[in-house]
């Protein structure tokens, strides 16, 4: 596809989307730039600089791959909307010129009034350009549109801007009635030379545009390519995601993803939980969810053209197991992963491949078996990174690969392999170097969770209480440990490594503090339930003797064989 490089002039551009012939792609967010963002970005075009470009698609309105809308603050009924660009990227930039140039009456973000802007030419001639630009609420600036006022103060509203002579004109006839002197000897001399130049500035303003070239509504290949290209040149405002461009697709063909959404986050307690009712995450995780029921690739270009046919039904099916597959992640119990609090999933990026196979289970009536695989699946994903980075080609494989094993026992899934290779048969995979929260580091709170986690001290359930993960040892008792030539024995990670973190309320932790791990077993944890409530971390016998006797190396090496068994439970099928 070749895309064309040219430049505009900025009030051509914004003339060209107050007429209508410029609009934006159903897909694009609404105008969310505050007050002092529009300013900002007016300051910018008065000192000429650099604003960024701005990305067009050249379409015939009446075949547009996208539904389309005017751009926020026109007023033009869509039936009269005959666009001839979409603005793919430059939406908040171009929006709040014209907001500035055409003063709609739509208010800004964190108000509910909206603005004037004005240009102070008082300023100008001083050259504080900074302080130039100003702006008030539209209900409250009726003296500044006043001739009169606005002659006396050299305030000019950008609304007049485009008209720029004829301001002056009045300007001058008003300044030569009144003081003749002044006109020749100051206005005349110094004011309109200095006036002149700035205001050209921002009306020869020019930006860089990219044009790309009409693509018909049924050339997937080319809808796809501009999808790419826009997620490549996107730099400024909120950045699209394929939800995105798959909602302008599908308005088309009568269905709205964004109705869709919001039916979804409603319906759905851990959905609307884990995506904040945004769907630039989970929406797509949902897409993906549904193309993986479909049996189709999980690609950004391949989301861009899922089939409208069927959709909503699909969709609500994808919806129903996005939320099973959250309830699994999330539980404590035996057969769930963990993952009690949002922070501690390992990858949401798993939750579509987790989702479909819940729906195959389900679709096929399957038994314990494909249950046991799925947590294999799941457990050696999570421990050997495998869903860090680019998914895409891996959601897919990892999805046909357990399907396949559903059905037939002779077949070895990739990953089973790998997870019998990298983790069971081998002898050096350690927890011991994972120091930081990563997916490893939250596989292993999530193990620690499914015991059922104890307060030490008020030896009560996980869900009774806001538990964070804390030291075992204590790092001010750590630290305090020398080595032979009296040096600090133990530095990161060591003192920070996982196996030495666990579940426990901030308020024990603070009566914990620096002291040795006997010390607290013996004044702060029920003596009877000791053994029972250490176990519940993953503590077995041999790594409470290593605590009741301080030895930190004894402890980890002891802590670590048990986190090992726990997740090889779920490993070895």
């Amino acid at each position: 596809m070749d895309i064309t490089p040219d430049k505009k002039r900025l009030l051509d551009l914004v003339e060209r989307a107050r007429s209508g012939e410029i609009a934006l792609p159903e897909f694009q967010r609404n105008f969310v730039w505050t007050r002092d963002d529009v300013r900002d970005l007016l300051t910018s075009v008065l000192k000429g600089y650099f604003i960024g470009s701005f990305l067009l698609l050249k379409v015939d309105a009446e075949s547009s791959p996208f539904a389309f809308r005017a751009v926020a603050g026109v007023e033009k009924p869509a039936e009269q909307l005959k666009p001839d660009w979409l603005i793919l990227d430059g939406q908040q930039r171009l929006t709040s010129l014209h907001y500035a140039f055409a003063a709609p009456p739509l208010p800004l973000k964190w108000t509910k009034y909206p603005y004037r802007f004005f240009l102070d030419l008082g300023k100008i001639t001083a050259g504080d350009m900074d302080a130039a630009i100003f702006s008030e609420r539209a209900d409250l600036s009726g003296r500044y549109l006043d001739k009169d006022y606005q002659f006396e103060n050299l305030v000019v509203p950008f609304t007049e801007l485009p008209r720029w002579e004829s301001w002056l004109n009045y300007y001058e006839r008003w300044l030569i009635e009144r003081d003749q002197e002044r006109y020749f000897n100051e206005y005349f001399k110094v004011h309109k030379p200095v006036w002149n130049r700035a205001v050209e500035v921002i009306r020869q303003f020019y930006v860089p545009t990219i044009e790309i070239p009409k693509v018909k509504p049924d050339d997937a290949d080319g809808i796809a390519e501009v999808c790419a290209i826009f997620e490549k040149l996107n730099s400024t405002g909120v950045a699209l995601s394929v939800y995105d461009l798959l909602t302008a697709r599908l308005y088309r063909f009568g269905v709205d993803l964004h109705r869709l959404w919001q039916q979804a986050v409603e319906d759905n307690e851990l959905l609307r939980q884990f995506s904040g009712g945004d769907p630039d995450i989970y929406g797509v995780l949902v897409l993906r969810t549904l193309a993986l029921i479909r049996e189709q690739e999980v690609k950004s270009k391949s989301l861009i053209n899922l089939r409208p046919e069927g959709f909503e039904k699909d969709w609500h099916t994808a919806v129903l197991y996005m939320e099973k597959a959250l309830k699994r992640t999330t539980s404590t119990s035996q057969d769930g992963f963990g993952a009690f609090a949002q922070k501690w999933l390992p990858y949401s990026t798993m939750m579509p491949v987790l989702a479909a196979l819940l729906y195959r289970i389900d679709r096929d009536k399957l038994d314990n078996r494909a249950y046991r695989g799925v947590k294999k699946w799941y457990w050696g994903s999570v421990f050997l990174e495998r869903y860090a980075g680019s998914v895409e080609s891996i959601t897919l494989a990892d999805y046909r690969d357990l399907v396949q094993w559903f059905s037939d026992p002779g077949h070895k899934p990739a990953v089973f392999e790998q997870i019998d290779r990298n983790i069971l048969r081998n002898s050096n995979f350690s927890l011991r170097d994972t120091a930081r929260v990563n997916a490893v580091y939250r596989g292993v709170i999530n193990l620690v969770a499914i015991q059922g986690a104890k307060d030490f001290q008020a030896d009560d359930a996980i869900e009774f209480h806001a538990l964070d993960d804390h030291h075992i040892f204590p790092r001010a008792f750590l630290a305090s440990v020398k080595d032979a030539e009296g040096k600090s024995k133990y530095q990161n990670p060591d003192i920070n490594t996982v196996l030495n973190r666990t579940l426990i309320s901030q308020a024990t932790n603070r009566r914990i503090s620096r002291m040795k791990p006997s010390d607290y077993l013996a004044k702060l944890v029920p003596l009877e339930r000791k053994q029972e409530i250490m176990a519940t971390h993953l503590i077995d016998e041999a790594a409470l003797m290593a605590m009741e006797r301080d030895d930190y190396e004894g402890f980890l090496q002891a802590r670590e064989k048990r986190i090992m068994a726990a997740l090889a439970a779920y490993l070895i099928l």
